[in-house]
């Protein structure tokens, strides 16, 4: 059993100086990490995010810090930005479609019909020569009586035969002070015969 035990040797005192020296070699590379130099660290060094707003002291990052046009407007809170001024107004777009049909509105209130009466004015055309290309024509006028309007007019002959060369030459109105207060009529007569022509005016208050 004495011969198999193996004696440990004590190390050389130039072992034990070796391996101090390369104990504070170590730390001192430690150290260095720890706290490096002016511009030593960039972008390189640093992994994304590791940099976060707790691990920077309030006002560090200041104008002087930030690159020129590198921040978005998105970076900013609502309200802080100034707004431009307005642009010139743009082109004007093409119609849209046609909406939908509203609701019907209410139904107005009745309003108030007046009163027309029609009156009547004749006169006798008589014509001795039957369809001789020669009208004979007489005219006829018919006034409202006071109070009221004329609004529309007519006229008629006595002898209602298609075969009778009868005809209305005109009918105008009668305007005083800018009211229409009734209308004049002349009737054509070249059927040989004599024929009443009569003017037909509404008249309204």
């Amino acid at each position: 059993m004495g011969a198999l035990r193996r004696r440990i040797r004590r190390p050389s005192p130039a072992m034990v100086v070796a391996c101090l020296a390369l104990l504070v070699a170590l730390g001192g590379t430690g150290y260095a990490n720890s706290n490096p130099t002016p511009d030593s660290v960039g972008r390189l060094q640093l992994r994304d995010n590791a940099v976060t707003n707790a691990k920077i002291a309030n006002g560090e990052v200041t104008s002087e810090k930030v690159r020129n046009r590198s921040l978005l407007a998105i970076d900013f809170l609502p309200g802080q930005l100034p707004r431009g001024k307005p642009g010139p107004a743009g082109a004007v777009g093409p119609p849209g479609p046609a909406g939908p049909a509203g609701a019907a509105g209410p139904a107005g209130t009745a309003g108030v019909i007046s009163s027309v009466t029609v009156r009547t004015g004749s006169v006798t055309i008589a014509d001795p020569t039957k369809e001789d290309g020669k009208f004979q024509t007489r005219s006829v006028s018919v006034s409202c009586d006071s109070g009221e309007k004329a609004i529309s007019a007519t006229s008629g002959w006595s002898d209602d035969n298609d075969n009778l060369a009868l005809a209305t030459v005109g009918i105008k109105p009668l305007i005083v002070n800018s009211v229409v207060t009734g209308y004049v009529a002349r009737g054509g007569n070249d059927s040989g015969q004599s024929s009443t022509f009569t003017l037909y005016v509404s008249c309204y208050k």
